[in-house]
């Protein structure tokens, strides 16, 4: 048997993933069993959740008609109502259509694990992991990720005291510029008496919002658009909270090539807020700036008030230009921006009502690009309206509907369900609605319906839950060739384990 390049790479790249997670594990298996008899404190707790899901889905398929049996002329010509497209002087026009119905059943367990009181104080082994796969033959696992078995989402070992912190492992940073994952480390200092916290954490740097180095083979799918080397990311942090109500932070990080060739990006980031004493009062900002591409990219300020504890006023702005890796091609395009405004008001007229009233306005910024044939508009507005009802008896109604129109598509919506509490451990609901996007997914002038049940159970093994979900496309009025009528449900449970028996998630 020959075995190519390619696929050694690949094999490699995925023990190379999982090799962290296997020592992290080793060796808490190993520190939680030696000198156990003089660790009587030793303590350890898992958290696992399986669940496995049914998935309908259509693929398009490219089909032709022959030119005499379209209408029109031009390039863009009509079968039935259905556009096509037409090359001058073929003999055939082409379009896509949903294909056969496919399933696929992918299942996943997620499995947190804590082990401490190792007898020195503050020290714990934290690990978050994720198995995935899908049930059935290769073609039916068309869901996302599905080849790709394993993540260790986190792993660190922790010494935490009171006035410092060390972790070394899998870790992340969530702040103002975002989500960011590292394998490495961060110290972190704590002044209590001012609120004060300086962090400082770094290693090797992981795509971001992903568990992945960025040359994983995970993501060769972006083929010449991916990475060709890792990064080293490094980042300082610091809070500050010197008087009561009052809280800010600021945060620096910095990708380079392993390397040490160029910059993969450099950021600064600040928030601020601020509460009054009475809780009526509420201001908060953020703001960031790329260093390396010299632009702003997201800004925003918030204030709310609480006229009195049935009504809630707030108002922001906000500005927001996308970010993109210098490694790649696409901060060449100058990523277009929008800056926007919004409003919402919170209302409880009546006891164990709740509502919500929301809208919103955004302007983009001029991408320099024509379009022919369409009418388009640099402004988008959305609207919301949210509603519960909870009765005092065990009667829960939830409702939703918002509008979304402007930028090249529109979108409404709504949705209903209706929750009952059999017992403290046993809830069950039902659910419906409809959504309509015009052009975007090429819904068209049609609806696609909704309908679902849901149930909770806890058990003294464990939370059982499951759903249940069905779609039906209703297409009219020159309706798209796709059709999403579908299918879904899942099934899963969750339960603790560890040496703290009775607990239940």
């Amino acid at each position: 048997m020959n075995v190519s390049g390619s696929y050694l790479r690949r094999v490699g790249s995925r023990l190379h993933g999982c090799r962290a997670g296997i020592a992290f594990v080793g060796l808490a298996v190993l520190w939680a069993g030696w000198g156990a008899d003089s660790l009587q404190a030793q303590q350890w707790r898992a958290r696992a959740s399986t669940r496995i899901q049914y998935i309908e889905g259509q693929a398009l398929m490219l089909d032709s008609v022959p030119v005499g049996q379209t209408t029109g002329s031009g390039t863009v010509r009509s079968v039935n109502g259905v556009q096509v497209t037409c090359a001058t002087g073929a003999s055939h026009c082409y379009y896509y259509r949903s294909g056969e119905k496919s399933q696929t059943l992918p299942a996943y367990l997620d499995l947190d694990l804590n082990v401490f009181g190792l007898g020195v104080e503050g020290l714990r082994f934290y690990a978050s992991t994720r198995f995935r796969g899908a049930l059935g033959t290769s073609s039916d696992k068309f869901w996302p990720r599905t080849e790709d078995n394993f993540d260790l989402l986190a792993g660190y070992a922790e010494l935490n005291r009171n006035s410092f912190r060390i972790r070394l492992g899998r870790d992340w940073m969530a702040g103002g510029l975002g989500w960011y994952g590292y394998d490495g480390g961060s110290v972190l200092y704590r002044y209590r008496p001012a609120r004060l916290e300086l962090e400082a954490y770094g290693g090797w740097g992981l795509e971001r919002g992903l568990p992945e180095r960025v040359t994983s083979s995970s993501l060769e799918t972006l083929g010449n658009f991916q990475p060709i080397k890792d990064n080293y990311l490094y980042g300082f942090r610091g809070s500050f909270g010197p008087l009561s109500g009052v809280s800010a932070q600021a945060i620096y990080q910095r990708e380079i090539l392993t390397d040490r060739s160029g910059i993969s990006s450099e950021r600064v980031g600040v928030e601020a807020n601020y509460r009054t004493a009475d809780n009526r009062w509420l201001v908060e900002g953020h703001a960031d700036y790329d260093l390396a591409a010299g632009w702003w990219g997201k800004a925003g300020a918030k204030v709310g008030l609480w006229a009195n504890t049935q009504v809630y006023f707030e108002g922001r702005f906000f500005r927001y230009r996308p970010v993109f890796s210098l490694q790649t091609i696409w901060v060449a395009f100058s990523p277009v921006g929008y800056t926007g405004w919004g409003g919402a008001v919170g209302l409880g007229p009546f006891e164990n009502v709740t509502a919500r009233l929301e809208v919103e306005r955004r302007s983009y910024d001029d991408t320099e690009a024509d379009v022919n044939f369409y009418d388009t508009t640099d402004r988008t507005w959305t609207a919301r309206a949210t509603a519960r009802w909870q009765s005092r008896g065990k009667l829960d109604v939830q409702g939703a509907y918002w509008i979304d129109w402007g930028y090249g598509s529109g979108e409404s919506a709504g949705n209903l369900r209706l929750g009952y509490e059999v017992n403290p451990d046993l809830s069950v609901g039902l659910k419906g609605g409809a959504l309509q996007q015009i052009w975007e997914y090429r819904i068209g002038e049609g609806w696609i319906y909704n309908i679902g049940a849901d149930a909770r159970w806890r058990t003294p093994v464990g939370t059982l839950f499951g759903a249940v979900d069905g779609f039906k496309h209703n297409q009219k009025n020159n309706a798209a060739r796709e059709d999403w009528t579908q299918w879904r449900a899942a099934l899963g449970i969750s339960y603790y384990l560890g040496s703290e028996p009775g607990r239940r998630p």
